[in-house]
């Protein structure tokens, strides 16, 4: 039985952050994931780097900084696969995503962006005429102008996890693919950890990464947190480009918001979440579910008049989710941690922020292994 000082369940983004983190600073790493890396809800994304300038709107600085940081260090570690993306949303005659209070918000970003040096361009307004010409596809939504920001958008989220396996290898962590996990035992102060092949690790922190499929492997009760809610988060791919260059932001007459991002030759819209209160269910998107969200998205924008013909492929994954007062589904704010005695479960809700996640759980495991 191999000794470690960390054994990390589950090979998403999130996991794989903890494990670089871990190796890194010199601590003896396993990384133990069931099918390959990245294959689940970690590939199937919108692919936005966000930088949270929306987290404004809430005034959720903390949230806010730590996106923009996280945003910031990836475009420059990895430029080959983060690229900038420009992004337009129109504006509303009035209330908060009018012209006054969003040249306001903008102004703000601008400056907490060159706080933590970021590249990008600061966010602007545009004049309705500069709207139109710039971005055809919004003509009949920004008779009040637009809002243009820059995220960044994954040209490729597999190029992001072959990135992270390498690093953790590096650093000689150890990554193990099609390695499921069946149970975790305590014993003495450390835990061992045993594959459904019979292979067992001993190690003296245990990171669960497995979101919904915390409950996939036997752990004892004592450790086990709470447990959130999980919705299906599924975006459609279309055959056609909205826009080359920009992704777009529109929002329903519900409050739902669409966003509209250029992918290969065609894009991606998103998101749609649904309730999905039975994990041990694929999750899977009916033709009935499809055609709910284009016709709610033909609303927000009907001169597009997308079809079911144009849909070429889906995005689903499995998220945790929280409910509006609207009754909209929404997902939970921020990542969920919680520890004992060694036990580390962790419930993300953002791919941008895997790394900053990373060198929290990292502090908590160093407090743990004192």
């Amino acid at each position: 039985m191999e000794t470690v000082d960390v054994v990390i369940i589950g090979g998403g983004v999130s996991g794989l952050g903890v494990a670089r983190e871990c190796a890194a600073a010199g601590l003896s790493t396993v990384l133990l994931e069931a099918n390959v890396c990245g294959g689940a809800t970690s590939n199937n994304t919108l692919r936005i780097i966000h930088g949270g300038f929306r987290y404004l709107q809430n005034l959720d600085i903390l949230r806010l900084l730590q996106s923009l940081d996280d945003q910031t260090t990836l475009l420059r570690e990895l430029p080959e696969a983060v690229k900038p993306l420009p992004c337009v949303m129109p504006l509303s005659r009035f209330g908060l995503k009018s012209r006054g209070p969003v040249t306001c918000a903008a102004v703000t970003y601008g400056a907490l962006m060159r706080l933590k040096g970021s590249p990008l361009t600061p966010p602007h307004t545009l004049s309705r005429q500069k709207a139109h010409s710039n971005v055809k596809a919004l003509r009949a939504k920004c008779d009040h102008g637009a809002l243009c920001w820059y995220d960044a958008v994954m040209l490729d989220p597999s190029s992001v996890t072959q990135r992270l396996i390498s690093q953790v290898r590096a650093h000689q962590g150890i990554v193990e693919e099609n390695t499921p996990v069946e149970r975790v035992e305590r014993a003495n102060g450390d835990f061992t950890v045993r594959s459904s092949s019979g292979k067992e690790w001993r190690g003296r922190v245990v990171v669960n990464t497995l979101g919904p499929w915390l409950d996939s492997i036997s752990i004892p009760d004592e450790l086990r947190g709470a447990r959130p809610a999980w919705c299906r988060g599924f975006n459609l791919i279309i055959k056609h480009q909205l826009d080359p260059l920009y992704g777009i932001g529109v929002e329903s007459s519900d409050g739902r918001l669409f966003f509209c991002v250029p992918r290969g030759s065609g894009t991606a819209l998103g998101t749609w979440y649904l309730p999905h209160p039975d994990i041990s269910v694929p999750p899977a998107v009916s033709e009935h579910e499809i055609a709910q969200f284009l016709h709610a998205f033909n609303k927000a924008l009907p001169d597009l008049g997308i079809s079911k013909s144009d849909v070429i492929g889906v995005d689903v994954g499995i998220l945790p989710m929280a409910r509006s007062s609207s009754g909209i589904v929404k997902l939970v704010a921020h990542e969920r941690v919680h520890e004992r005695g060694g036990y580390i479960e962790v419930v993300s809700t953002k791919y941008t922020t895997f790394r900053s996640q990373g060198q929290t759980l990292l502090a908590c495991i160093k407090r743990r292994l004192k």
